[in-house]
């Protein structure tokens, strides 16, 4: 059995050579290598890297592959939710070494045609198997999940952060429970293979007002190239 702690890895989308936002991809990879007590050695990428790229350390050293995207991007996803894997609190959240839970459940979301899985504990979405949803309320509120109920931390969410205030929507962490999911006016779903996508069905419901403000903010802090 391949514990959490055997490994790190992070995946990064790579358009015709040009890996996006390798930095912050790299400093996550840092991060969570140090909480579960892996340590870095230097990383020397291949050139002409196409698809989503897994930059991936374990004790035999780093292995860098190379697959192509899931699907094509979608402007809008159909999701079904699904109950989220856990390990211990301080591994819970890193991109480590046991992932299979995570590919069982997108192998499971592709067999129903579903886009996308939504991971449920405590009877709140923490987490997507390949993204992380934002849940916009009426009053203009962005709610993502409290890090500390065991989502793992997003690049694009990053990326896109400060464009999401400067358009003048208030970004606020907490539980994204039953309630505000189902009044929720529109719910995006970020993540380095998926991009901006909106979700419009979850569980045979539909979620949101047909609004896309939000996502088009997203879409426009990633850039063009990105698509």
């Amino acid at each position: 059995m391949v514990g959490p702690k055997s490994a790190v890895f992070t995946t990064v989308r790579a358009r015709k050579g040009e890996l996006f936002h390798l930095n912050l991809h790299l400093d996550r990879l840092a991060k969570h290598a140090s909480i579960l007590g892996i340590k870095i050695p230097d990383i020397e990428l291949p050139k002409n890297l196409e698809g989503l790229v897994k930059i991936q350390v374990d004790a035999s050293g780093v292995t860098i592959s190379a697959k192509p995207f899931y699907q094509e991007i979608h402007m809008e996803a159909e999701g079904i939710s699904v109950p989220a894997p856990r390990w211990t609190r301080k591994v819970t959240g890193t991109k480590h070494g046991d992932w299979q839970p995570y590919r069982d459940i997108t192998t499971r979301v592709f067999s129903k045609g579903a886009d996308v899985g939504l991971l449920v504990h405590d009877f709140c979405i923490i987490d997507g198997d390949r993204v992380m949803p934002l849940v916009l309320d009426q009053d203009g509120v962005v709610w993502i999940s409290d890090g500390k109920l065991g989502g793992v931390s997003s690049v694009t969410f990053d990326v896109c952060k400060q464009a999401i205030k400067d358009a003048g929507f208030v970004i606020s962490a907490g539980r994204l429970n039953e309630r505000l999911v189902a009044r929720a006016k529109e719910i995006v779903l970020l993540g380095s293979g998926m991009g901006a996508a909106r979700l419009t069905v979850l569980d045979d419901i539909d979620i949101g007002d047909d609004s896309d403000n939000l996502q088009q903010v997203c879409i426009t802090a990633l850039g063009e190239n990105w698509y």
